[in-house]
C-alpha cells in the first residue's frame, strides 16, 4: 500500500497545476449556468417559470458535460515524464510497470468520482434553486445526469487511450516531437477520408432542405438518456474502457529502451 500512495502521490503532485486550473473552469462555468436559475427561481413570473425547466436541463447537461470531458482528459504526465527523462529512469525502479499502471487508473478514477460528484451537486442545486418539482414534470435527473457524464467520460478515455498509446513509442523529446508530427498529419488524413463518403459533408445543403435535426430524433435522443437501460450499457461501456485503458497503461510503463 505503501507504494501505491506513494505512485499516487507523486502524480497528483506533478499535475495539481493543471488539476487546479480544471477545478477552477469547472467551478466558474458552473456559476455561470447557475446565475439564470437563481434569477428565474426567485423572479416568480409565470413567464419565466415554463422555460425555467429547459434551463435547468440544459445548464445541468453543459456543466456535466464539463466535467466529464475534464475527469477524462490526460493529465499530461507521461508527456512530462518523456521530456524530464523520468520514464528512462522509472525502468530502474523497484515499481513494476503493473502497479504503475494501476495508479495511473486509481488516479483516473479519483477524479471521475469528484467531479461527478460535482457535477451531480450542481444538478441538485439547480433543482433546488429553480423548486422544480422533478416527479410532476417526469424528469430524472440523476438517470440523465449519470448518462451524460459516463459517456462524455468514455469518450474523451478512448481519445485518451490512442494518445497513450502513441507516446509509449516516445522516449525522448526528439521521438516525441516526430510522433506528434506523425499523429497531426495522421488525424488530418483520418479526417480527410470521412469527409470523402457521401453525406458526411452537408454544407451545400439549402435551408429549404429544412432543419438538420428533426424534432422526432431529439424526442428518441430524449427518450435514450434519460433511459435505465442507456445507463447500464454505458456503464458496461466505461468497465471496458477502464480495463483498457490500464492495460494501455500497462503496455506503456514495460517499453524499454531498444
Amino acid at each position: 500500500m505503501k507504494l501505491y500512495r506513494s505512485l499516487i502521490f507523486r502524480e497528483l503532485k506533478l499535475t495539481r497545476k493543471r488539476f487546479l486550473l480544471m477545478l477552477i473552469l469547472f467551478i466558474l462555468l458552473s456559476l455561470l449556468m447557475l446565475t439564470p436559475i437563481m434569477l428565474g427561481g426567485l423572479s416568480g413570473t409565470s413567464e419565466m417559470n415554463e422555460d425555467l425547466l429547459s434551463i435547468v436541463i440544459f445548464a445541468s447537461g453543459v456543466v456535466t458535460l464539463t466535467g466529464g470531458f475534464l475527469a477524462g482528459t490526460n493529465n499530461g504526465l507521461q508527456k512530462a515524464d518523456i521530456n524530464s527523462g523520468w520514464k528512462r529512469y522509472s525502468f530502474v525502479l523497484p515499481a513494476t510497470a503493473k502497479q504503475q499502471a494501476l495508479s495511473d487508473l486509481l488516479v483516473k478514477l479519483m477524479l471521475i468520482l469528484l467531479f461527478g460528484l460535482l457535477s451531480a451537486a450542481f444538478a441538485l442545486v439547480c433543482i433546488t434553486v429553480s423548486g422544480i418539482n422533478t416527479a410532476a414534470e417526469g424528469f430524472n435527473p440523476v438517470c440523465m445526469m449519470l448518462n451524460t457524464y459516463l459517456g462524455a467520460v468514455c469518450a474523451v478515455m478512448l481519445i485518451d487511450i490512442a494518445y497513450s498509446y502513441i507516446l509509449m513509442f516516445a522516449n525522448d523529446k526528439n521521438q516525441l516531437k516526430i510522433i506528434g508530427v506523425i499523429a497531426f498529419v495522421g488525424a488530418g488524413v483520418v479526417l480527410r477520408v470521412f469527409d470523402l463518403f457521401p453525406g458526411m459533408n452537408n454544407d451545400e445543403k439549402s435551408a429549404k432542405d429544412g432543419a438538420l435535426i428533426s424534432q422526432e430524433m431529439v424526442n428518441k435522443f430524449e427518450t435514450v438518456l434519460y433511459s435505465e437501460k442507456t445507463l447500464l450499457c454505458i456503464s458496461a461501456v466505461f468497465v471496458v474502457i477502464c480495463i483498457l485503458f490500464f492495460l494501455a497503461m500497462w503496455r506503456s510503463h514495460e517499453r524499454r529502451e531498444p
